[in-house]
């Protein structure tokens, strides 16, 4: 026999071998357990031959409506609960959050020690415990204030400029805010030196091939652990995983070649920014940091470990990346750059609704005048505002699909088995679309969030879908949220947002459907972006003087 007929032969073997196991476990899972309805699937495959391509958000709604608020599907070996309605997901990742709360593992992807994808243990609550100090208590509120206000009146700045640009201009401001927060580097230009290298490390990650399912994230027997930072053997510090039985030559193993690729510039990205903050701190001329409090507190009583190195590299780095728009959609295609997101949401949203853009600017009128601009204390009493940016959230959730969870053992749900190791995938879009919470739910309306009592609030706020849930979270809900308002708040201020116009001088409408991906962004759009007047602009001009001493 030759070899190409031996290796036709082996695959074969292996392939009949996988498909049985797959499908024996199929039937063991459907006879044994009275698992939740879900579409019928295939041997080995499940149901991922059923699954689009784009917008899956959009078929779990229409298979909710069929099966029901919680229904079953199997991804080739992994079965998976597709979670429908806020009860749903309270009931398991609130009320049973010491289950629900660990995350799928994900192969290939070369990022497993960030914060958000940590698997639920000891590591995840340190670094919880971190970013809870840093962003959710009242004092890290503060602290932030300043450099809040600073970098709005720079992006205010900005769509002065060069308002064609608005997009680039949002993620700029995003990045650079992140970044200072992140590593006390403050950028001073749009084309600053460490957010160029950044973007450049990270393109060399995309341009590896990084992120997305393989072949080796379906088949769990492919892979094993190795310590990501030296190469070595398997390490009690991080587990990266890569292709163990499937040999290089075998269809499905680039994946395996890509991590290879990638492994220099994940490093790279994590060890450089902490290299410098160190050194700075060596040097005693630190700017004060999230990674540089870290390390200062890490280090008080005992020299740091290699462990404590790795954890603080991860934390640090999930800082900035959460608001880097293309390393957030292509590599952490769940953690949104959020800012950016839903920023451009709210933009297009008045572009196409100019009557709450004037009622809502109103309001910002009646509040703050016109002799200076929006602050933080003006927030509370701006409750239109607070509804705007809760319609936001709900009319085009920035995670139509949650970050999925995992759950750690067997349970039971409403009669149903749970199996262990089951993702569960929080269906948030299906959730902002309830029209019995809900009503005409396509339409934008932000005065469905108004004159509620308490209880009724609570219960229809979408900030409760749009962070997250249970132990997991968002750590930094309250400063994205007081971050998002007070953008929009100096931006009704200060601007006039309109339909653009083409050159016979016809408006141009944008188009409302989103881009599919992990964050849902709109499509390119235009819009007409002017001062609302002279002394809008000399506010802005003397806003940003004042904050650069």
């Amino acid at each position: 026999m030759s070899p190409l007929q031996d290796l036709g032969a082996t695959l074969a073997i292996v392939t009949f071998v996988l498909v049985l196991v797959a499908y024996i476990q199929h039937l063991a899972r459907r006879g044994v357990y009275r698992l939740p309805p879900g579409p019928k699937g295939l041997p080995i495959l499940g149901n991922i031959h059923q699954l689009p391509a784009k917008y899956q958000h959009e078929t779990f709604t229409k298979w909710a409506a069929e099966y029901g608020d919680v229904f079953y599907i199997q991804i080739c070996h992994k079965p998976a609960i597709v979670v429908n309605t806020l009860q749903a997901a309270h009931d398991l990742m609130e009320k049973r959050s010491s289950l629900y709360s660990d995350r799928p593992k994900s192969v290939v992807m070369g990022f497993e020690f960030e914060t958000s994808i940590l698997p639920y243990g000891k590591q995840w609550r340190l670094h919880r415990k971190w970013f809870q100090t840093a962003f959710q208590t009242k004092t890290a509120q503060l602290r932030h204030r300043p450099l809040q206000l600073r970098a709005v009146r720079q992006l205010l700045s900005a769509l002065l400029d060069s308002p064609a640009d608005f997009r680039n201009n949002i993620q700029r401001f995003a990045g650079a805010m992140m970044l200072e927060i992140a590593y006390g580097h403050t950028a001073t230009s749009a084309d600053d030196d460490f957010i160029g290298w950044v973007g450049d490390t990270i393109a060399r990650v995309l341009e590896s091939g990084g992120g997305g399912a393989t072949v080796i994230d379906l088949f769990p027997i492919c892979e094993r652990d190795y310590d990501l930072y030296t190469g070595g053997a398997p390490s009690k510090i991080v587990s990266f995983h890569e292709v163990k039985h499937v040999p290089d030559w075998m269809p499905g193993a680039g994946s395996k070649r890509r991590a290879a690729a990638m492994r220099p510039a994940v490093r790279e990205f994590h060890d450089l920014p902490y290299n410098r903050v160190k050194a700075a701190l060596d040097a005693g001329c630190a700017k004060t940091s999230f990674l540089s409090s870290l390390i200062e507190r890490a280090s008080a009583n005992s020299a740091l470990t290699e462990e404590d190195e790795f954890n603080l590299k991860g934390a640090a780095g999930m800082v900035y990346i959460g608001e880097h728009p293309t390393f957030t959609q292509q590599i952490l295609q769940k953690v949104t750059n959020f800012t950016v997101t839903v920023l451009l949401t709210f933009i297009i949203a008045m572009v196409l609704h100019p009557e709450v853009y004037k009622k809502a600017q109103a309001e910002i009128d009646r509040v703050v005048g016109h002799s200076r601009l929006p602050n933080h204390e003006d927030l509370p009493s701006t409750p239109y505002l607070s509804c705007v940016l809760k319609e936001v959230y709900r009319w085009r959730c920035p995670l139509p699909l949650a970050v999925p969870h995992q759950v750690i053992k067997d349970d039971e749900y409403l009669g149903y088995h749970i199996p262990a190791g089951s993702m569960i995938i929080p269906n948030v879009w299906a959730m902002t679309r309830n029209p019995d919470l809900y009503p005409d739910p396509d339409n934008f309306m932000p005065e469905r969030f108004e004159n509620l009592d308490a209880e009724t609030a609570s219960r229809l706020d979408p900030t409760k879908l749009v962070f997250g849930f249970g132990r997991r979270i968002c750590s930094g809900r309250s400063f994205a949220n007081s971050n998002m308002l007070l953008l929009i708040a100096n931006i009704l201020a200060t601007m006039n947002i309109r339909k653009a116009r083409d050159e016979a001088g016809k408006e141009i409408t944008p188009d409302s459907v989103f881009m599919d991906g992990g964050v849902c962004h709109p499509k390119p759009f235009k819009c007409d972006i002017q001062p609302r007047s002279q002394r809008a602009v000399e506010m802005i001009a003397l806003a940003n003087v004042e904050s650069s001493y």
